[in-house]
């Protein structure tokens, strides 16, 4: 099932923008009113504190600063959100809805207006008089009463206030009027439209946006077909595809590789954008439901057949969408099929068959999975993982990010690891930050050879413990010598005689002969090579009646 509609992408607006200037003050003001809104399909705030002192500082020198774009229609009682504080905004039949210049209109009113952003400093900039710069942050001790607040510069009120008990000159003064002044009479040209197409405004907003601070190809989609419309309506919406993956600890999978997968779906090269498809898109598109569906199953499938229990330890994220194509194609109930299929992940991730940057085999991979027959798909995609490593697993640096990382990382994990209180689950792991942390420290690990000094770079010198701290050996040399949770983390009575005579050197080249034989292992155990890859019992009945 597909989405069904012949709507094209980016449709015509069928009046012309009206083109006025709007100043600074009406602005803030508008925003403090609820009269400007962001709509839903908006991507989320991106500038850092830089951006909003470079905006102050432009329009205090009289710079250009770009035009704003505003869609012009009624707007609920609710909620809005301004930097990092909440207002309630009633209802209005005529609020602005920011297409375009929303990064600029959030930064102007969330620094000029007194709010509460509950610790979100980006929007606390303060203006030095005898500098003539606007600087981050609050003025410290020794400046208060000398450099002004920019939300104090917000309102004539506030500013008169401020100057009373200041402890600055004349001239100063004047400096701090003056910047008030540049600030809230500047005039900033906009553009307002009235329409009830809210498609065309969507399409508006993705094609302004994709030039400049360039939106990524998942925000453009999220735009145009995603984000639930102002009547609360919806076709696939990634925010919600994306929050449905998140069970049984998985983890949630960036929104970039959400919109991957429904390509993938929906038949279309993932590595391409969505503009690339012209409006048959809309057309193929995979629908909601069938997306969620596949996306359920194939999260099943990682976590129980494949024995990866989160989505940062998959080895190549290509996988994830190419398994959300197969799903969505094929039913892949039965055991042999489910059992080939975790042999050709696996397979892939020891020979990098599922690497990004190898377009074209990813591509060759997609159109092995064809809707019909399942038993050819599954051999097209077997014979893209037909060789085997030509040596057995080395240790290379710790990148958590790496496929190789993410394969010692499982490797580690399949031991059981525990503490001598209990099992850690990988919920518990992830939720500190980093799965793996480092036993030794960079400092304990500076006197030592250059050899062992590469070894600490690598999983030898990682352990699964549910800390956010790194350094655990201070932790592992308080359990016993006994202890049976040790070898969980691959530390048996010599490695851990080392641990207790601080022999980093010793810890390190025995561990790693320990944890590489057992990656080594693991993976070939995974990948099955020296199995027979047993088809369906039904399939060779088939070929003994051909």
């Amino acid at each position: 099932m597909s989405v069904t509609t012949t709507a094209p992408l980016f449709r015509t607006l069928n009046r012309r923008p009206e083109a006025t200037t709007i100043t600074v003050r009406t602005l803030i003001n508008k925003v403090l009113n609820g009269q400007v809104r962001v709509p839903r399909f908006q991507r989320p705030l991106r500038w850092r504190r830089d951006d909003v002192v470079k905006l102050l500082d432009s329009i205090w020198r009289g710079y250009p600063v770009g035009s704003l774009l505003f869609w012009k229609r009624q707007a609920p009682a609710e909620s809005i959100t301004v930097g990092g504080a909440t207002l309630a905004a009633e209802a209005t039949p005529d609020a602005w809805w920011v297409v375009d210049g929303q990064q600029r209109t959030t930064a102007l009113a969330a620094t000029l207006l007194e709010l509460d952003h509950a610790g979100d400093t980006r929007w606390i900039v303060r203006f030095d008089p005898s500098e003539e710069a606007f600087l981050p942050g609050a003025p410290p001790p020794e400046r208060q009463g000398v450099e002004v607040p920019v939300s104090v510069l917000g309102d004539l009120r506030r500013l008169g206030r401020w100057l009373r008990e200041s402890a600055i000159d004349d001239e100063a003064i004047q400096r701090v009027e003056d910047a008030q002044q540049r600030l809230l009479d500047y005039s900033i040209p906009a553009y307002i439209v009235e329409t009830q197409d809210e498609q065309a405004l969507r399409g508006v907003f993705a094609r302004m946006n994709s030039s400049g601070s360039r939106m990524r190809a998942d925000e453009v989609f999220q735009a145009l077909l995603g984000a639930p419309s102002t009547a609360g309506k919806a076709s696939l919406d990634l925010d919600d595809l994306q929050r449905g993956c998140d069970r049984d600890g998985f983890g949630t999978p960036p929104r970039a590789e959400i919109l991957k997968a429904v390509l993938a779906m929906s038949g279309m090269d993932p590595t391409r954008h969505l503009e690339d498809f012209g409006h048959e898109a809309r057309n193929n598109l995979v629908s909601r439901e069938d997306a969620a569906e596949a996306l359920s199953r194939t999260i099943d499938f990682v976590m129980n057949d494949c024995g990866i229990p989160h989505i940062r330890l998959l080895p190549y994220p290509v996988v994830f969408f190419l398994l959300a194509r197969w799903f969505h194609v094929h039913a892949s109930e039965g055991q042999y099929t489910r059992q080939l299929l975790a042999r050709w992940v696996w397979r892939g991730a020891a020979i990098g068959a599922h690497q990004r940057a190898a377009v074209s085999k990813m591509r060759d991979q997609m159109r092995a999975v064809e809707p019909g027959d399942e038993q050819a798909s599954l051999d097209r995609l077997l014979q893209h993982v037909s060789s085997e490593p030509e040596k057995p697993w080395t240790l290379n640096k710790f990148q958590a990010r790496s496929a190789g990382s993410r394969i010692e990382t499982l490797a580690l994990f399949e031991s059981g690891p525990r503490t001598p209180e209990g099992p850690l689950s990988v919920a518990e792991l992830a939720s500190e930050g980093r799965i793996a942390r480092e036993i030794f420290r960079s400092a304990d690990c500076e006197s030592l050879d250059p050899s062992d000094r590469e070894l600490a770079r690598t999983v030898a010198n990682r352990a699964l413990l549910g800390t956010s701290r790194t350094g655990l050996s201070t932790e592992f040399r308080t359990w016993r010598a006994d202890e049976p949770a040790l070898r969980t983390h691959f530390i048996d009575k010599q490695a851990f005689e080392f641990l207790r005579r601080g022999e980093v050197g010793g810890f390190l080249r025995h561990r790693a002969e320990l944890v590489r034989a057992a990656t080594d292992q693991f993976l070939r155990r995974k990948a099955a090579w020296d199995e027979p890859d047993l088809r369906p019992p039904a399939t060779y009945l088939e070929s003994q009646d051909a």
